[in-house]
């Protein structure tokens, strides 16, 4: 149930000394849809235009006035203007034009965003610590002002998709986060807190640059990096209590890995770029599964990229295939198959490289030939699946010349189409730079027979008179919904159980015609009730698995979970 906090008439409001502070507040100013009653009673008369309008017009309004403005990144700074104007109204805006309004607060604006931050920089939203601040970390924490945070954004900038090291300009996308847990997942705005900690950066650019507003410091690593993490993890837990959901955002991926391991065992810790893209691609191929044909066992799943964000994806895969088939890890792994930039990896690789990484190791099979491009790889493999996850911008393989930097040319995407009568193709690469081939470059390739899900979003396009509008494999579908279903469960730890119940929440709100649109996921417009479900599902699997601290079984989950969700609608003032 909704706290008394959310429910009742915020007491702050009766003790307005003037009602220009009260339209100063972001929180509770409600602009000219304050009525003549709370005009009068909140010493705001004359303060405001004589005109009245409910919060349907002001929205009409503000969305008339930010499609004056032809730059994204010139939205989003006017998007943010709004929210510390009036906090409801911006959620509400927000709400009822999400398709239109997600690009600009999320992915790609949001990577620009960060570039610029330290130009657009206007008000704190969140918290700073730097590692400066070792010892007075909980003191910090304490300076924050409300008591019931439920889940914490992390960030250390290191690895802003696309950008790399941004410093203290991550923070941009923690509060990206923080938003979009709101917009999309429902939790209460003052449930969620970013922060970013501030270990220097090896920006060279950023640490000439008179704007730059973090510490002008090469980044720290080592002990002292990993004991400014524990002192704010614990810090946390002490302020926010040991329920708290900690996201790790934007991190290195080495690192994220390091902090989830040493964290999963006493804290609810959570990585969006390894956890919640496996989630995400898990979810794609369950939705995808119905067309491919045959069961899981029966598919050949190749990744093409093998770092820590591919070995997440197929290692919650395999999970599910053992799951749902009841065979052990080993067997369920056997299908599924990683090239990196020495061609396949397999057991003579690992019996001769002392470098290759342990997380490839569970995939290293034994295979006839090399597979020295990726081409090579998919005339060996035969995979019924081909799932791009490259990370960087160099070519692929040493020494190779891929047009366009392109990696699932023509001639692969063909072969896919001979080797299954439904491929999977799977552009997960970000940005769009990095992309492994576009959608109608894989429906022409393979006559029309693939099933495409980019990593970012593709436009509409005609192909033999349909309309073609595959999904964007975007996280968003997953981690707000998963959020709060970990808040609303009290839940204790994540496990890939918990994944997994978001991944086939998502699956199972896909429809026919999103399918005979050439899509595997509902249309983002579609967000805020699929993650009512993700966290109806999520919150269910973590009280049945013995990770929730409910004392008591709710009788609905579907229903606490939407009675949880912020509702952004103006609140009265006066009785």
């Amino acid at each position: 149930m909704l706290s008394n906090r959310r429910r009742t008439i915020v007491p702050w409001t009766r003790q307005v000394v003037s009602g220009v502070e009260l339209l100063r507040s972001g929180k509770y100013n409600k602009g000219m849809s304050f009525s003549e009653d709370e005009r009068d009673r909140l010493n705001l008369r004359g303060l405001l235009p004589p005109a009245i309008f409910d919060q349907s017009v002001q929205v009409e309004r503000v969305i008339s006035r930010l499609r004056r403005v032809s730059n994204d990144v010139e939205k989003h700074a006017w998007l943010n203007s709004l929210y510390e104007r009036n906090e409801r109204l911006f959620y509400r805006v927000v709400r009822d034009h999400l398709e239109e309004l997600l690009p600009v607060l999320s992915a790609p604006t949001i990577w620009q965003v960060c570039a610029e931050f330290g130009l657009m920089y206007r008000r704190p939203r969140g918290l700073y610590i730097s590692i400066k601040d070792r010892g007075s970390v909980y003191r910090i924490l304490k300076n924050w002002p409300v008591r019931n945070v439920k889940a914490v954004v992390l960030t250390d900038g290191q690895r802003v998709t696309g950008l790399g090291d941004l410093g203290v300009q991550g923070m941009g996308m923690a509060v990206g986060k923080t938003t979009l847990f709101t917009a999309l997942g429902g939790l209460d705005p003052a449930d969620v807190l970013p922060i970013c900690i501030d270990v220097g950066t090896n920006n060279t650019k950023l640490l000439e640059d008179k704007f730059y507003i973090g510490l002008r410091q090469k980044r720290k690593g080592g002990d002292d990096y990993y004991d400014l993490i524990d002192e704010v993890v614990y810090g946390l837990k002490r302020r926010f209590g040991p329920r708290v959901v900690v996201c790790f955002e934007e991190f290195s991926n080495r690192n994220t890995k390091k902090l989830l391991d040493k964290y999963n065992s006493n804290s609810v810790a959570y990585c969006d770029d390894l956890q919640g893209i496996a989630a995400t691609t898990l979810a794609s191929i369950i939705s995808a599964l119905p067309q491919m044909g045959g069961s899981l066992r029966d598919q050949r799943f190749l990744f093409a990229g093998a770092g820590e964000t591919g070995a997440h994806c197929a290692d919650l895969l395999a999970t599910y295939i053992s799951q749902e088939h009841g065979i052990t890890l080993p067997e369920a792994r056997k299908n599924i198959y990683f090239i990196d930039r020495k061609g396949l990896v397999t057991r003579s690789r690992a019996e001769n490289e002392d470098d290759l990484e342990l997380h490839k190791l569970p995939y290293a099979h034994d295979i006839e030939g090399c597979g020295s491009s990726v081409m090579n790889a998919v005339e060996i493999v035969k995979p019924t699946a081909l799932i791009g996850v490259r990370r960087h911008r160099f070519s692929f393989f040493e020494g190779s010349v891929l047009k366009d930097d392109k990696l699932f040319t023509d001639d692969v995407l063909r072969a896919m189409a001979q080797y299954s009568e439904r491929p999977l193709i799977m552009a997960l690469s970000r940005p769009s730079a990095l992309h492994e081939c576009t959608a109608q470059e894989a429906y022409e390739a393979t006559g029309g027979k693939c099933i495409f899900v980019g990593g970012c979003h593709s436009k509409p396009f005609e192909y033999k008179g349909k309309t073609i509008a595959p999904s964007e494999c975007s996280t968003e579908y997953i981690f707000p919904g998963f959020g709060l279903g970990l808040a609303i469960a009290e839940a204790t730890h994540v496990r890939d159980s918990l994944l997994i119940a978001a991944a086939e929440a998502v699956a199972d709100q896909t429809s026919s015609e999103d399918i005979e649109r050439g899509a595997v996921f509902p249309r983002k417009r579609e967000i805020p009730e699929i993650s009512a479900h993700v966290a109806a599902r999520v919150a269910s699997k973590a009280f049945a698995n013995g990770l929730s601290a409910l004392p008591n079984k709710p009788m609905d989950w579907l229903r606490l979970a939407k009675s949880w969700m912020f509702d952004p609608s103006y609140r009265p003032y006066t009785p």
